[in-house]
């Protein structure tokens, strides 16, 4: 005999197969049909609205009148909301995003009485190692999910332990049969005995415990308000006894959490297919979203909230609810179906249009501010540099300037720069209008000069900026070498090309990478779920480049070569042999003392129906991936159970991998990292030596296709219909950027030291009046604040192995969230410039103050402002 917790509720995917108005049309109905229902039947205990407080957003904003209602609901926890403000991805989004995500769903449903404080993930395409870490900061210290276990290689039982490699531990409940498990339950004594029974018999097996979990609900599903009279029944007729009663999510936590130490630890990620799929290849899947993604959670994270910041703590008023529309715009492509790419094309232009309208809100408000922090610390014409690192540093930054003089020279504190110009322009000046009694008078303006230059910036201060004068030089600039030469250098690297094959020298080391990047085309049978192989298709590769241009500076060398792949127009063409070119181009580039090779490639895809790699070689002989997660670094084995796979799997465990930019291989006293800006998807080809496989993109026609090669059985998505999809063709130019570093380790410090140089570039802005078109809103008039501040600033500095992961503004009081994360293998003392600081959780709750940060940890300050 049993208690069968029965949860009533309706998963809402906000966009799929339809668009997200769509939806909200729907829900319009169905929403407010399940808060009819309930005031009606006492008896109907409680409904869950999917754990997202987006499509609750959408339906007040169409319902208002509804508000005061769903609010004594929600109240009364009749009605569950949260915590999540979408359901997101676990892979293909930062883990700051993931942090934000929780964080903005759990205000929202606060203010409508109650945050469901359950880490509830129904259908995420599985999920990383740090989840634990990401819930416990909310103070959620559980989750409850589908995807990605497997009980014969982990936790043997539906409830268990699991631990992050910070060390935080929830409560985890796998759902056996997913979160549509008795959708549609009915009362008929074949319906019960044929499913519901067998079902309960199965969850018993697993569960080891009296009190089990059983969904009753699917997409986008109305209510049904005969539910607690079929659960009547449903118990009335149970062969073993078992009662039925409509029960929470929340309740159903509470029951576990009593008996929390009899479950079985596990710590590692949930990605496998064991039971049901999770799209192992989905990081490919529409790349021209990823990438846009990548873009504006980089720009948020380290330009625009530092730059923000240093504004407030120097007095510079910031409207800080624009900060907050722009995030909840952003999460809301953060849904796993939405980012993963598996959509209709209406709903993913709509997506991608979403992503371009959060990055312009991003770049306008960073315009804004920094506009007014420019006209209170430089003069006309100086050059602010921002470090947005917690570390003093001091690069080779790309940057444009603009000047009334032909030639420039740049100092700082009296002493010159050293820069080199890249390119100068002359541009025309124009002409200003001027209204008189006579009419509007035109007045042509001088022309003047824009230059691209590399500089040599002083030693930046950390998690600040410092002001360089921008003034009249007395001596002609030297315009860059162009160069036929197949050579560049610096003081790490030596990158040759060779008789069309290029070749990578470490000059410290001695360590030499011949046929360093070889690009590799095969054709995608699979959909936009998933990559499948075409059965006998044979791969193409070209490891053979050309010479197209070199430049040479003293701070900047450049290598611009390409390479032309014959292949297949589509997956009809395969059987041919008519082949057509695809073009490639690369720009290689190495900064003056910059320990990575900054990578460029651009195309204009004109092929259907094909998967385009790039493997990089190495040096290394290994048969582990390692890759980043959130504040964390996962080694995985590479290699996969290939042989009858399909006895055990719902798709095939192949070992190809996602990262959050991150990717390495390493063996003893060696390693070779990338780090990826918007590829998220790569795969460990061989092992002596091993060469990353990073995915450019995939291309697709359809939806959904059924017996895929790696997915046999029913298409994914809309099983019953073909959708045909061909914007995932992604017939359009496409570019990609990541860089190479060679590395004496692969220590998780040394992992984050390359991707802070590599994604923390200092950035700039130049105080001018000459050129307003680069930015939005320079050429609009602003009475900006009269204040006079430093020419220099440093917010604060942290000792390494700590990492700064962000400085998102507090919501909950006034001031800036500083969270930082240990890189390093020991725990780290909280350090003497946030030891004054109040320590809070990622709700900024006040928490235990903690006097050492663990390894893959987090610990979150707030800078009262």
């Amino acid at each position: 005999m049993n208690q069968i917790h029965v949860i009533a509720h309706t998963h809402w995917d906000q966009e799929w197969y339809f668009t997200h108005q769509d939806s909200m049309v729907l829900a319009s109905y169905n929403f407010a049909e399940v808060i009819d229902t309930l005031e009606k039947d006492p008896a109907y205990s409680c409904y869950h609205l999917d754990g997202q407080m987006a499509v609750v957003e959408d339906f007040l904003a169409i319902n208002p009148d509804y508000r005061v209602r769903l609010e004594t609901l929600v109240r009364e926890k009749r009605i569950l909301v949260g915590p999540w403000y979408t359901q997101t991805d676990t892979y293909n989004v930062h883990g700051e995003s993931i942090i934000r995500n929780l964080k903005y769903g759990i205000f929202a449903a606060r203010k409508l009485g109650h945050a469901m404080q359950v880490g509830y993930l129904p259908d995420t395409f599985g999920h990383n190692a740090q989840m634990p870490t990401i819930l416990q900061g909310c103070n959620i210290d559980n989750i409850v999910f589908w995807r990605g276990i497997d009980h014969d290689k982990q936790a043997k039982s539906s409830q268990f332990l699991w631990r992050a490699p910070s060390g935080a531990t929830v409560i985890a409940c796998a759902m056996a049969f997913g979160y549509g498990a008795a959708k549609n339950m009915d009362s008929e004594a074949s319906h019960l005995q044929g499913k519901i029974y067998p079902m309960v018999n199965l969850l018993r097996s697993r569960a080891g415990i009296n009190d089990l979990l059983l969904p009753c609900g699917g997409d986008q599903v109305s209510i049904d308000p005969a539910l607690p009279k079929i659960l009547q029944v449903a118990s009335a007729s149970s062969p073993d006894q078992d009662r039925y009663v409509i029960s929470s999510l929340e309740r159903y936590v509470d029951i576990l959490r009593a008996q929390r130490e009899q479950f079985e630890r596990w710590e590692g990620e949930l990605k496998s297919p064991r039971y049901t799929r999770i799209h192992k290849t989905i990081g490919s899947v529409r790349y021209d979203i990823k990438k846009k993604n990548d873009e504006v959670e980089q720009f948020i994270l380290r330009q625009l909230e530092p730059t923000i910041a240093m504004a407030r703590h120097q007095g510079i008023p910031v409207n800080l609810s624009l900060v907050d529309t722009l995030w909840k715009k952003l999460l809301r492509s953060h849904a796993h179906d939405s980012i993963g790419g598996c959509n209709s094309d209406t709903t993913n232009r709509d997506i991608l249009h979403r992503l371009e309208q959060t990055e312009q809100l991003c770049h306008s408000l960073w315009n804004l501010v920094v506009k007014m922090l420019a006209a209170a610390c430089a003069r006309e014409g100086d050059l602010l540099i921002f470090n947005p690192l917690a570390i003093p540093t001091q690069r080779v930054v790309i940057t444009t300037l603009y000047s009334r003089a032909d030639n420039i020279a740049l100092t700082y504190q009296g002493q010159p720069i050293p820069f080199d110009v890249l390119k100068k322009d002359i541009l025309p000046g124009g002409t200003a209008i001027s209204l008189t009694a006579e009419g509007e008078r035109e007045t042509s303006l001088p022309p003047y000069y824009r230059w691209h230059v590399a500089v040599k910036t002083p030693v930046l201060p950390p998690l600040g900026y410092l002001s360089v004068n921008v003034e009249d030089g007395r001596a002609p600039l030297r315009e860059p070498e162009q160069t036929k030469s197949s050579e560049i250098e610096n003081a790490h690297y030596r990158l040759t090309l060779d008789a069309g094959t290029l070749i990578l020298e470490d000059k410290r080391s001695g360590r030499r990478i011949p046929s360093f990047f070889t690009l590799e085309d095969c054709a995608d049978a699979g959909d936009s779920y998933d990559f499948s192989p075409l059965a006998g298709d044979t791969p193409t590769r070209c490891s053979y480049f050309t010479l197209l241009s070199g430049v040479k500076t003293p701070l900047v060398e450049k290598l611009t070569f390409k390479a032309t792949m014959l292949l297949p127009q589509d997956l009809a063409s395969r059987q041919d042999a008519a082949r057509t070119p695809l073009s490639i181009r690369f720009v290689c580039e190495l900064r003056h003392d910059d320990p990575n090779l900054y990578v460029e490639a651009s195309l204009e895809n004109s092929h259907c129906d094909h998967r385009l790699r790039l493997l990089i070689g190495s040096d290394i002989h290994t048969r582990h991936a390692i890759a980043s997660q959130p504040f964390a670094i996962i080694h995985r084995e590479t290699g996969c159970a290939g042989e009858n796979w399909q006895e055990r799997y719902r798709e095939m465990p192949v070992d190809i991998e996602t990262t959050e930019g991150i990717i390495a291989v390493a063996e003893a006293g060696k390693a070779l990292v990338v780090n990826s800006r918007g590829m998220k998807e790569f795969q460990i080809i061989g092992s002596e030596p091993a060469a990353i496989a990073l995915t450019l993109f995939k291309s697709t026609g359809v939806l959904g296709r059924n017996d895929l090669q790696w997915r046999p059985g029913r298409a994914s998505g809309i099983n019953n219909t073909v959708v045909e999809t061909p914007d995932a063709q992604l017939l359009k130019p496409l570019c990609f950027s990541f860089t190479v570093a060679l590395a004496g380790n692969a220590g998780h410090l040394t992992l984050r030291q390359l991707e802070n140089q590599a994604a923390g570039q200092p950035f700039t802005y130049q105080r001018q009046t000459l050129h307003t078109l680069d930015h939005r809103l320079e050429r609009f008039s602003l009475r900006l604040p009269d204040r006079r501040l430093p020419a220099e600033f440093s917010l604060l500095s942290l000792p390494e192995p700590l990492i700064l992961s962000a400085l998102p503004h507090a919501q909950q009081s006034p001031g800036t969230v500083v969270r930082v994360f240990n890189a390093g293998k020991k725990p780290v003392p909280v350090p003497a410039s946030l030891a004054g600081l109040r320590q809070i959780n990622y709700l900024e709750e006040p928490v235990q103050p903690v006097t050492a940060i663990l390894p893959s940890a987090t610990c979150d300050f707030l800078i009262e402002a």
